[in-house]
């Protein structure tokens, strides 16, 4: 047995220095001109932007640049304006917390007074923003409404608007806000604290009462209370501060030791942002206690094992990225409302990662596998670093226990060949129905896919993404995919034949190494009505094969099929007949061998895998999917299938 599991190596943390050290010696350092002036370039350009001004009614979403959460219009009139309010919060945090620490950059930088004022008008801005989270985000669904007192508690945007405070506030020079405006900030985040302090003793928030510290939704007001207790001055707030550590503690040690985060790539980007922003602000002020922990080192391996040949990621869980190129013109403000193939996620905070923790596989990462770092904060600052010996990378494979997963390529070229098969685990959070689900890329081309992950407000994100329809899995009998809208993909909802939400699908590896995987996935829990579903997967770097063994309960009968999402959006050729087919279209094969005889038919189903569709105004992509049945009902189907050139 070869098997490698993916925990890469603790390193040393570098000696923690302030965004403003770290931008002081680069502007003093001949060699980081350049990068300091792409800086300066980044952060003009993107001051040309006005300031976000908060809406206070429905009808004003989408002016001064806000956003209308689109699941707002399936709502009943009573909570759309609520909701649509709260998400609008989020999406104004977002982009005021990537905006205004590069503008700050750029004023500590150039001296360029334009800059500083653009800075004060949005904080000016944001200081009115109380609380800087309105209730209403636990109204996304029809139904839903607030407790009786109104609030639902401090979210996702309490963590990125004191992020973005703190973080201008650090790096501005001293002086830069006048007194009146300081004021008005630590007024603002004083309340803030206060807010999120009475949220963790109320239990107001599900996630605070089921004490599932995995998400991101306890991470981000997590980071809201540290950070300003840190602005503020944690002795003043020392109780408060460390409840905030403690929660942060937990959040960190309930996440896999391997670097494995619950959610999938694309939060994990997301809450791992905010989890390290909140460790290195501790740090920095004297508190490594969050810094140090494993899962923080482990994380860029897990992260980069995402990486598939072709520039795909492993787009399982919640991904709506469905790629990464190595570079690129990206807009930190389209990022944050579309579904794009886009490298800015991975290279900004693999940056962090490197300034922060001194990984390895974070420096590798961005010399070798994108083009380098951002012109932003943490771009300038890992340019600094000293260069230190060559850091090798991590082996292109890896087993998960935790988000059960095995991850394969057969190098770090992006023409390469990848494999990525999934289990299924009840820690899952943003999962899909897709326990069993074998994705294969071979030399750069996809061959196996899955439908992706397009907005939430797309109204077949449930029925033909999200579900069994959108994965290469089992379903029993002939029952059509779920309508839209009928539930929703966290509700154990039993739709005959398909597979169940959450449900644990074990794996066992048999070998992984540089050559070759052969491993077993066990889906038996996730379907009623079944004694067994045994798919055995093995491959190579030019092949790769499926055994599925499908046994019902003793006496029952059903027609079996199994779904194949194919690289391709034109229609395939399908010959033979029986219980023997092929399947072919320019550079892919599939075959098909089974015990009883098939009926084999192509269809057209939507994609956000070859080619991301659209969140602004949706227009689905297409792809084709296989569809393969026993020609009959019957109690037993084994096939086995092979995918090559």
């Amino acid at each position: 047995m070869h098997v490698f599991l993916t925990l890469w190596l603790a390193v040393a943390v570098l000696p923690l220095r302030s965004w403003p050290a770290l931008l002081d010696a680069a502007n003093r350092d001949p060699a980081l001109q350049p990068a300091c002036r792409a800086l300066i370039a980044a952060a003009r350009k993107t001051a040309q932007n006005p300031p976000i001004r908060r809406a206070y009614r429905l009808e004003d979403l989408g002016k001064n640049r806000t956003f209308l959460d689109g699941r707002s219009r399936a709502l009943e009139p009573e909570i759309r304006e609520t909701f649509a309010l709260a998400m609008s919060d989020m999406g104004a945090c977002q982009i005021a917390a990537e905006e205004l620490p590069l503008i700050a950059a750029a004023f500590r930088l150039s001296g360029d007074q334009a800059l500083l004022h653009r800075v004060l008008e949005q904080l000016t801005e944001m200081a009115s923003w109380s609380p800087i989270q309105r209730p209403g985000w636990t109204l996304y669904a029809p139904g839903h409404r607030l407790p009786p007192d109104g609030k639902d508690g401090n979210w996702l945007a309490t963590g990125l608007g004191v992020r973005a405070i703190a973080d201008s506030l650090e790096i501005l020079p001293a002086g830069s806000v006048p007194d009146e405006l300081r004021a008005r900030l630590d007024d603002l985040l004083r309340r803030e604290i206060y807010s999120i302090v009475d949220d963790w003793h109320t239990r107001r928030s599900w996630f605070i009462s089921s004490h599932n510290s995995r998400t991101n939704q306890w991470a981000l007001p997590t980071e809201g209370l540290v950070r300003a207790c840190l602005v503020l001055g944690r002795d003043r707030f020392q109780s408060e501060y460390e409840l905030g550590v403690r929660n942060l503690l937990d959040s960190l040690a309930s996440d896999g030791p391997a670097g494995e985060f619950d959610e999938g790539i694309q939060y994990a980007v997301f809450t791992v942002t905010s989890l390290l922003s909140t460790a290195r602000a501790m740090a920095v002020a004297g508190d490594p206690r969050a810094i140090e922990q494993p899962f923080l080192q482990n994380f860029p391996t897990w992260m980069m094992h995402h990486l598939q040949p072709g520039r795909y990621l492993i787009n399982c869980f919640d991904a709506f990225d469905p790629s990464a190129p190595r570079g690129g013109d990206e807009s930190i403000e389209a990022s944050s409302h579309t579904a794009v193939a886009s490298s800015l996620p991975f290279r900004k905070l693999l940056s962090l990662i490197a300034v922060s923790t001194g990984s390895p596989v974070a420096r590798w990462a961005l010399a070798q596998q994108f083009n380098g770092p951002l012109d932003d904060v943490a771009g300038v600052a890992v340019r600094a670093l000293p260069p230190g010996a060559p850091a090798a990378p991590p082996p292109p494979f890896g087993v998960y226990p935790r988000a059960p997963r095995v991850n394969w390529r057969d190098s770090w070229d992006d023409n390469g060949t990848g494999v990525w098969v999934r289990g299924g685990s009840k820690l899952d959070q943003h999962d899909h129905q897709d326990r069993g689900h074998v994705n294969f890329i071979l030399r750069g081309c996809p061959i196996l896919i899955e439908a992706g992950t397009p907005s939430y407000d797309t109204p077949d994100m449930m029925s033909l993404y999200a579900s069994g329809a959108g994965h290469n899995v089992l379903q029993i009998g002939t029952v059509p995919p779920p309508r839209p809208g009928q539930f929703k993909l966290d509700e154990d909802v039993r739709v005959p034949g398909w597979q169940k939400a959450g449900c644990v699908a074990p794996m066992a590896v048999r070998r992984l190494d540089a050559s070759q995987g052969d491993i077993q996935v066990d889906g038996t829990a996730c379907y009623d009505g079944l004694q067994a579903w045994i798919r055995d997967v093995s491959w190579n770097a030019a092949e790769l094969h499926v055994h599925d063994k499908v046994t019902l309960l003793k006496g029952r009968e059903e027609v079996i099929q199994f779904r194949w999402h194919l690289g391709t959006n034109d229609p395939v050729r399908i010959e033979g007949k029986g219980s023997h087919f092929t399947i072919s279209w320019p550079g892919a094969k599939l075959t098909l061998l089974a015990s009883t005889p098939l009926t084999v038919l192509q269809e057209t189903m939507p994609d956000h895998t070859l080619k991301p569709s659209p969140w602004v105004k949706f227009n689905p992509n297409f792809h084709t999917c296989l569809v393969v049945r026993s020609a009959r009902k019957v109690n037993l189907l084994e096939i086995n299938t092979s995918a090559s050139q």
